[in-house]
């Protein structure tokens, strides 16, 4: 495996991680549970966030297909676009069945 990979790999994972166990931590600390609207803001917030990594994934997509010409990053960007709107479906017709 290509040295950047595994650094890019594992740099993402550990962010992960310290992200996950920061929110957790901070949610723990505050001892509060979101109001109703903090909810709804986190909500909006989610999805935009969802759309603008789908726009860039896209635009990313097609520059490295068209312009650039590059198999290996086509292939992993297109990884990326597929996990991400397929984990969104899923995701939707799971709650929806939930609530």
């Amino acid at each position: 495996m290509d040295w950047a990979a595994f650094v890019a790999l594992a740099a993402g994972f550990i962010g992960g991680i310290l992200g996950y166990l920061l929110t957790r931590g901070i949610v723990e600390d505050i001892g509060v549970p979101l109001d109703e609207r903090g909810n709804e803001i986190a909500k909006l917030a989610a999805a935009r966030t969802l759309e603008l990594v789908l726009l860039t994934d896209a635009v990313l997509l097609y520059y490295s297909a068209i312009v650039a010409k590059d198999d290996l990053c086509t292939g992993v960007l297109f990884a990326l676009f597929a996990m991400i709107l397929f984990g969104n479906l899923a995701f939707r017709a799971y709650y929806s069945r939930k609530m």
